[in-house]
């Protein structure tokens, strides 16, 4: 029961959960938010095969009185809530539901404060009901793990986890798919510094950045900015375009919008960790009070949302730390002000479509700003004298003038598909050439433009 809700890759991200609040523990005294490279010289390097499962950090280790009170234990002990650290780990099944899932057995090996010593975790263990005790056996060589950190191996790998590592091809293919799980998971941590390495290559961040354009004398294209405390929750977001609306040839193009779609949506992180990635579903607002579904005309819209707190069980994250807890009454709060920033871009989309030629002379006077320094801007709200933010309902927000097309007026989208052949039948009468290279969104247009003439044509009749 223990392993079956949780998938392969997330029970590995919890394995690097741990590193990183053994971080989070060895650098209490220093501010997270206002370091730039907080996790600078740490690292986890992960070795797969099809027989083995293998990672290793220089975070700290595990201390002896955790592992005997805590780390090894099923649940959290009641001492273990005192911490007040901005950490992810809450349940107590990090790392045992990690090994469950992937082996029958493991060894974990860990050095702590200059002593080093090592749990093996048998094969078979839960058979005798009466003995489930784990011996610590301390160990004399000091030059293993000498940078303070923790090492599990895996053995005896579960038949379901060895069939998906039993060949080169499909353990290639699990390493690229982890690597990108751990790219959108741990996009910020990798900025401020940490190093992943999985089978000996180097994992990259996914830098979020949003465009800004400097000069406020006038409309321009700037971020929907908020930042709230919910007691010992504080909550920062921002949202806007990383992109220009794209026009009717782009949408045609649909091949590209698969790409860039991917980079559209809401990403939302609880203490640095990234548990929604670029949504684009109701659980992030589309769809809702006044929010249009997301379409393809929306890719140039993102938006970001991080929710620290020294108490990990009131961030509104699942215990997968994959999805939104949609019972929190924090997340119900800001998901109001998150719909409020989405709308104000979806309708800015929706004005100028069709006239992107004139919109492109606002998005390209704008700047590609990492959501960093947006973020601290958000943060120094309290302290902006400005005039930028506005206090509201508890919390600080900057709502942007964007630009207003010339004649600004009601625009709806028409949309519908036609067969290839049958668009091709009405090009042809349009242009006596079948091939013209004219987009099918543009015929349409031309198809509107010569009925509309032909109304208006016949008004004095």
């Amino acid at each position: 029961m223990l392993t079956r809700d949780i998938e392969l890759s997330d029970a590995i991200l919890d394995l690097l959960d741990n590193c990183l609040d053994g971080v989070i523990r060895q650098k209490r005294e220093v501010d997270r938010n206002s370091t730039k490279n907080y996790y600078e010289g740490f690292f986890s390097h992960i070795s797969i095969t099809k027989d083995s499962f293998i990672i290793e950090d220089n975070c700290g280790g595990i201390p002896k009185e955790v592992a005997e009170k805590y780390a090894f234990r099923m649940g959290r002990s009641a001492a273990e809530d005192e911490e007040n650290l901005p950490t992810v780990g809450i349940y107590g099944i990090g790392m045992k539901r990690a090994i469950f899932k992937i082996g029958k057995s493991a060894v974990v090996t860990t050095r702590n404060a200059g002593k080093i010593y090592q749990v093996t975790i048998p094969l078979n263990w839960a058979q005798n009901e009466q003995d489930w005790d784990f011996p610590i056996t301390d160990i004399d060589d000091m030059n293993q793990l000498r940078a303070g950190g923790t090492r599990i191996e895996i053995s005896n790998i579960n038949s379901s986890i060895a069939d998906t590592w039993g060949s080169d091809d499909k353990l290639d293919k699990f390493k690229n798919d982890l690597i990108r799980s751990i790219q959108q998971s741990y996009s910020l941590i990798l900025q401020k510094g940490f190093t992943i390495e999985v089978n000996g290559e180097s994992v990259s961040p996914l830098p979020i950045s949003l465009l800004v354009d400097d000069d406020t004398s006038s409309a321009a294209i700037q971020p929907f900015l908020y930042q709230q405390t919910f007691k010992d929750v504080h909550v920062s977001l921002a949202v806007g375009l990383y992109a220009p609306p794209p026009s009717p040839e782009d949408i045609d193009d649909e091949n590209n919008l698969r790409r860039s779609s991917s980079d559209a949506g809401w990403t939302v992180v609880c203490n640095d960790r990234v548990i929604l990635y670029n949504d684009k579903s109701h659980l992030t607002g589309w769809g809702e009070a006044g929010v249009p579904q997301y379409h393809t005309q929306f890719i140039g819209i993102r938006g970001i949302v991080i929710f620290e707190s020294t108490n990990p069980k009131n961030l509104p994250m699942t215990t997968t730390k994959r999805g939104i807890d949609t019972s929190s009454e924090v997340y119900a709060v800001v998901k109001d002000r998150m719909r409020q920033g989405l709308k104000m871009f979806t309708d800015y989309t929706n004005r100028w479509k069709g006239r992107n030629d004139l919109e492109r002379d606002y998005s390209r006077a704008a700047k590609s700003v990492s959501i960093h320094a947006l973020i601290s801007e958000v943060n120094s709200a309290e302290k902006n004298e400005s005039g930028k933010f506005r206090k509201s309902k508890g919390g600080y927000i900057s709502k942007p003038n964007l630009p207003s097309p010339p004649n600004d007026k009601a625009y709806r989208t028409i949309s519908f598909s036609k067969g290839i052949e049958e668009i091709k039948d009405v090009i042809e009468y349009l242009y006596n050439d079948r091939e013209h290279p004219i987009t099918p969104s543009k015929v349409g247009e031309k198809c509107f433009d010569i009925v509309y003439a032909q109304s208006h044509s016949k008004e004095g009749e």
